[in-house]
C-alpha cells in the first residue's frame, strides 16, 4: 500500500514538472503564461466531479477575462488531465497583456467566486517568472487561520477536506443547473407568449394589425403585460423546484405568486385584463416543470401531466362547484349555465386539448424554427390556433354568446385550416359577433412553451 502511494507521489511530482516545463517553454519564445488548477487535497487529484467543476471554471475564467477587456487567443491553449490532477494552460504576449495587471484580476476572480478558495490562478511571466500575490490563502475548513498554518499544524486530516470540497463543489454544479434551467424556461415561456400574440391576423384577437374585438387593448397593450411576466414565470419555475408538500398544498402557492403577476399585469395595462387565463396555466406548467427537474424526473408528457393533474385534483369541485362568493367570475357564471369548467377542466384533464391537438400538430410542422421563414411561422400558428378552436369549449365565447354560437365557431375554425378564404369567414363571424377566443389563443401559448421544452430536451 505504502508502495503503491509512494509511485502515486512520484507520479504527480513528474506531472508537475512537466506543467513548468510547458510554462519554461513559453517563456523561451518570450511568452507569459496563465495556468488554472483545482487546490485538490489527497489522492486523486481528478474525478468525475472535479473534472466537470474545472471544465465549468474555465469557461467562467474566459468570459471574466472578456468582460475586462482582456482579448487572449485560446487557439494554442491546452487542457491536461494527468495524475496531478486537471491543468489548463494558456500562452499571451505583452501586447496582449501586461502579466502584473493580469494577476490582479484573476486574484479578484479567485476572491469573488463562489468557490474561489477551490481555485488557483496563477501567471508565469517569460521575465520574472511565477508572480505572486503576496498573501497567504485562508483555510478551506476552518476559515480561521491561514492554509499554511493548518497544513503545517495538521489542523485538518485530508479525508475531511476532501468530503466538505466535494460537498461545496456539488452544491456549486446543482444551483448553476438549476440557474440555467430557470434561465431557460423564462426564455422559452416569453418566447411562447411573444409568439402567439404576434401572429397576425387572428379571428377575433389582438394582434399587429388591429385589436380584433377588443376595445379596450391593443398589440401594445399585450407587450406590455408580457414583459412584466418573466420574473413571476421565474418564482413559479423556482417554487416548484423547492416543493416539498402535499399536492394540496400546491396550487395556494401557484395562486400567491399568480396574484402578484396579475398585479403587475393590471399596472402595465392600466387595469386591462390581457393575460390572467394564461398566467394561471403557466404558473401550473411551469411549477410543474420545476418539480420534475428538481427530482431529476424525465420531461415525458406523461410525468408532466401526471404532475399537473395531482396539482390540480379537485380544481373543477372546489373553485367552480363549492363556491358561495356572491360575485362569481365570468368562469363561475358559464360553469353554473354550461357545466363548462374551462381552463380549470382543462387544467384538470391535464391540458388534454393541448396534448391530443395542438403537441402532434407542432410536432410534425414546427421542428426547426431556424428553417421557416416568417410567413410560414404564422401559417403555422395559425393553423395550430385554429385546431384548438376547433375543439376547445372556449369560456371566453360562451361567456359573451352561447352554445350554438361556440359550436359554429368550431365548425368554421375546423374549415379555416390551411383555406385562407374560410379563414377570412371565421374572421368576420368573430367580428360580427364580437367573439374572442382568449382562451383558445392562451392554450396555443401553452402548447408552443412544451413544445419549445420538448425540443429543447431533444437536444441534449
Amino acid at each position: 500500500m505504502k508502495n503503491a502511494v509512494s509511485n502515486q507521489l512520484i507520479h504527480i511530482l513528474n506531472a508537475r514538472e512537466e506543467r513548468t516545463a510547458l510554462k519554461l517553454k513559453n517563456a523561451d519564445c518570450n511568452l507569459h503564461s496563465l495556468t488554472l488548477t483545482l487546490n485538490i487535497p489527497g489522492i486523486p487529484k481528478s474525478n468525475a466531479l472535479f473534472h466537470h467543476f474545472f471544465k465549468e471554471i474555465v469557461e467562467e475564467l474566459k468570459v471574466y477575462l472578456k468582460s475586462h477587456l482582456i482579448d487572449l487567443s485560446y487557439d494554442n491553449s491546452q487542457f491536461i488531465n494527468d495524475d496531478a490532477g486537471d491543468f489548463f494552460i494558456l500562452s499571451f504576449t505583452e501586447g496582449q497583456t501586461n502579466p502584473k495587471k493580469l494577476k490582479m484580476l484573476t486574484e479578484n476572480f479567485e476572491e469573488t467566486h463562489p468557490s474561489g478558495r477551490i481555485i488557483d490562478v496563477d501567471i508565469f511571466s517569460a521575465t520574472n517568472g511565477h508572480i505572486g500575490s503576496g498573501k497567504e490563502k485562508i483555510c478551506f475548513v476552518c476559515k480561521q487561520h491561514s492554509a499554511v498554518y493548518c497544513m503545517r499544524n495538521k489542523r485538518h486530516n485530508y479525508t475531511e477536506i476532501r468530503k466538505k470540497m466535494q460537498e461545496e463543489i456539488s452544491n456549486y454544479l446543482n444551483q448553476k443547473q438549476k440557474d440555467a434551467f430557470i434561465h431557460k424556461m423564462v426564455s422559452l415561456a416569453t418566447r411562447s407568449i411573444l409568439f402567439e400574440v404576434s401572429f397576425s391576423p387572428k379571428p377575433g384577437l389582438v394582434h399587429y394589425y388591429d385589436a380584433g374585438t377588443h376595445k379596450d387593448m391593443h398589440y401594445y397593450t399585450f407587450l406590455s403585460s408580457s414583459a412584466v411576466l418573466g420574473s413571476y414565470f421565474k418564482d413559479f419555475v423556482n417554487e416548484g423546484y423547492k416543493f416539498s408538500g402535499k399536492w394540496e398544498q400546491a396550487l395556494p402557492i401557484i395562486r400567491q405568486i399568480g396574484l402578484k403577476a396579475e398585479k403587475e399585469m393590471f399596472t402595465a395595462t392600466n387595469g386591462v385584463n390581457t393575460q390572467k387565463g394564461l398566467i394561471f396555466i403557466f404558473g401550473i406548467s411551469l411549477f410543474s416543470y420545476g418539480y420534475l427537474f428538481a427530482r431529476q424526473l424525465p420531461f415525458s408528457e406523461k410525468n408532466f401531466r401526471k404532475i399537473v393533474k395531482k396539482f390540480s385534483h379537485n380544481l373543477v369541485i372546489n373553485e367552480l362547484e363549492n363556491t358561495n362568493k356572491s360575485k362569481k367570475t365570468h368562469g363561475e357564471k358559464v360553469y353554473a349555465e354550461y357545466g363548462l369548467g374551462g381552463i380549470r377542466q382543462e387544467t384538470a384533464s391535464g391540458f388534454a386539448t393541448v396534448f391530443d391537438t395542438a403537441i402532434p400538430y407542432l410536432n410534425e410542422n414546427f421542428k426547426d424554427i431556424t428553417k421557416h421563414n416568417q410567413t410560414q411561422i404564422n401559417q403555422i400558428l395559425q393553423n395550430a390556433l385554429l385546431k384548438i378552436m376547433a375543439v376547445n369549449n372556449d369560456t371566453n365565447v360562451l361567456y359573451r354568446s352561447d352554445l350554438a354560437r361556440l359550436q359554429k365557431l368550431k365548425e368554421l375554425s375546423r374549415a379555416a385550416v390551411n383555406d385562407k378564404n374560410r379563414y377570412e369567414e371565421l374572421n368576420n363571424f368573430c367580428n360580427k359577433h364580437r367573439i374572442s377566443p382568449g382562451g383558445s389563443a392562451d392554450l396555443l401559448a401553452l402548447s408552443l412553451l412544451i413544445h419549445y421544452i420538448k425540443k429543447q430536451k431533444n437536444k441534449k
